[in-house]
């Protein structure tokens, strides 16, 4: 028997998500944003060098919170991303057209 993918997983998740109904398809939409944005924000961060910590230290956003972030387990506030963006010199937004979020 084969392996599943990744692929095949979140095809299951999202078949499940749509016998359940909206809420459960708005549900797994809104878990999609924060994973994206966070790896993301993880990405941007490592590119301009910055650690966690010094990141948290330059934005006032505690270190677990970004981890948090990162990690797609938080749904951070737009004053949060703005703090993030400012310290990283990028704008921080989710965009409501349901493809992608914006760094």
């Amino acid at each position: 028997m084969k392996k599943p993918t990744f692929a095949d997983l979140m095809q299951q998740i999202e078949a499940e998500a749509q016998e359940e109904g909206p809420e459960a398809v708005a549900q797994l939409e809104r878990m999609r944003h924060r994973y994206y944005l966070g790896g993301q924000l993880a990405v941007l961060r490592k590119r301009r060098g910055i650690t966690q910590v010094e990141l948290a230290a330059q934005s006032g956003v505690e270190q677990a919170d970004i981890s948090k972030i990162e990690r797609g387990v938080s749904n951070p506030t737009e004053d949060t991303l703005a703090r993030l963006g400012k310290v990283l010199g990028a704008r921080l937004a989710f965009i409501d057209d349901r493809e992608r979020v914006a760094i």
